[in-house]
């Protein structure tokens, strides 16, 4: 048995949907359509196939279940920041700024980023132009005053009028040791207009500007605001609920209270029917099985849950754990019905028995998921498996047609039109009153 079986992971197994399992002949029976659908759509990990992948290690190899699930311990994580409301609070005691930029938080992340210096600020032009005008405009010449004391200086007659002294120290001044106010005052306007040009002004000139120089206009994302306090927060009074859930856990799968108590119900009910821990106590887990059907020449497998031995490591059975709503014989009898039980059971029979040659009895531990989740084992019987085999039979040879054909039709491929009933067992008849 160790050269015929693999071991290999779940997700191993399941990660070559050309093989063909028990799940692909199911949707083929359905409808080749629905075939090609599986083989393309993506697998998603809903809460039931959560529950239901926690059931089997827990049932068939509870040191597995011990490691790899776990139920949280919220106690453990009081105190820790789950929230944005708590990311926030956290930021403003730490003085982290996380909300949209106001203009002046722009204007000084922009000078920080901007090292080559390609952004000049309209309300820093005007204040330096400002005090520039000022330096240039100290000594010229402004009051009357001072006229007559250029006028002096220069051997003008005093008596001329301001306007007449201007023009007679202009001509006097063949130096240039003097300057007017108002000239100077215009000049600088003319070169205070020129310093303006291209600066930014308006919050959108703002935005521009860092988003060139990638400095972000928007607030800070969760993830981000995360980052930032990890940073300010030097002396590590902040925990952060995925960071201590990690820490707590690592990769182990946690489980939701419910669900956790349900599985450890249902192990104890295993171990309480006397057949089922006995035929658990001896054997192998989720051991996976290649083959060529001989027939078709479709490569097939199938992956026992488990495959009882007796003291001899001699496999005599295999066992597939179902998780069901109702485990009584009536009840299970009709989810083998509708979620073809019968032809898994066939065709791991046939499997097995084209991987190790033996021919062994297929046996369903069923445990009900709710409440007092009973147990109850049964073995399929040999119609049941001849019933199956007829069923994945035919799968075969239509998954083989479309293969060849290259077509995978549906319900009705040549439009046809079909008369409907309600079931036998849904019909009311006079009897029945």
């Amino acid at each position: 048995m160790k050269n015929s079986f693999f071991v290999i992971s779940n997700d191993e197994y399941h990660a070559d949907k050309t093989t063909v399992g028990h799940s692909a002949l199911v949707r083929l029976l359905r409808s080749p359509a629905h075939y090609a659908e599986y083989l393309h759509e993506e697998f998603k990990i809903t809460p039931a196939l959560l529950f239901g992948r926690a059931v089997h290690p827990a049932i068939l190899e509870p040191h597995i279940f011990d490691t790899e699930y776990d139920v949280a311990d919220e106690d453990l994580l009081i105190g820790t920041l789950q929230s944005l409301d708590d990311y926030k609070a956290a930021a403003d005691k730490l003085g982290v700024s996380y909300g949209v930029p106001t203009k002046d938080d722009l204007k000084a992340a922009i000078k920080k980023a901007d090292c080559d210096f390609l952004y000049r600020f309209r309300d820093d032009a005007v204040a330096e132009m400002a005090a520039y005008t000022q330096e240039k405009l100290s000594g010229t010449l402004q009051s009357l005053d001072d006229y007559k004391a250029a006028a002096a200086a220069l051997g003008i007659d005093l008596k001329l009028k301001k306007d007449e002294l201007k023009s007679a120290i202009k001509v006097a001044d063949v130096k240039a040791e003097y300057r007017f106010k108002e000239e100077v005052g215009a000049e600088m306007a003319t070169l205070t207009q020129q310093n303006l040009v291209a600066t930014l002004q308006s919050l959108e000139e703002y935005k521009k500007a860092a988003s060139n120089l990638a400095v972000r206009t928007e607030a800070l994302t969760k993830d981000e605001l995360k980052a930032a306090i990890k940073e300010a927060d030097v002396n590590s009074e902040y925990r952060f609920k995925e960071d201590a859930f990690q820490q707590l856990y690592g990769e182990k799968t946690i489980l939701p209270q419910e669900q956790w108590e349900a599985i450890l119900k249902m192990k104890h009910n295993v171990l309480m029917h006397k057949t089922a821990s006995h035929m658990l106590s001896m054997g192998k887990a989720e051991l996976s099985a290649f083959w060529t059907d001989p027939v078709t020449g479709i490569k097939c497998k199938c992956r026992p849950d488990w495959l009882h031995e007796n003291k001899d490591e001699v496999p005599v059975g295999i066992v597939d754990v179902k998780s069901t709503l109702d485990a009584s014989i009536s009840g299970f009898a009709r989810s083998i019905g509708k979620y073809g039980y019968d032809i898994q059971a066939a065709f791991y029979v046939d499997g097995v028995k084209a991987t190790i040659g033996l021919t062994l009895p297929f046996y369903f531990l069923a445990i009900e998921k709710n409440g007092p989740h009973a147990v109850a084992m049964y073995r399929a019987s040999d119609e049941m498996v001849e019933t199956g085999r007829k069923k994945y039979r035919a799968a075969l040879e239509l998954l083989k047609w479309c293969r060849e054909n290259e077509q995978y039709p549906s319900y009705q491929p040549f439009g046809a039109v079909e008369t409907i009933d309600l079931p036998k067992w849904d019909q009311f008849t006079d009897d029945d009153e």
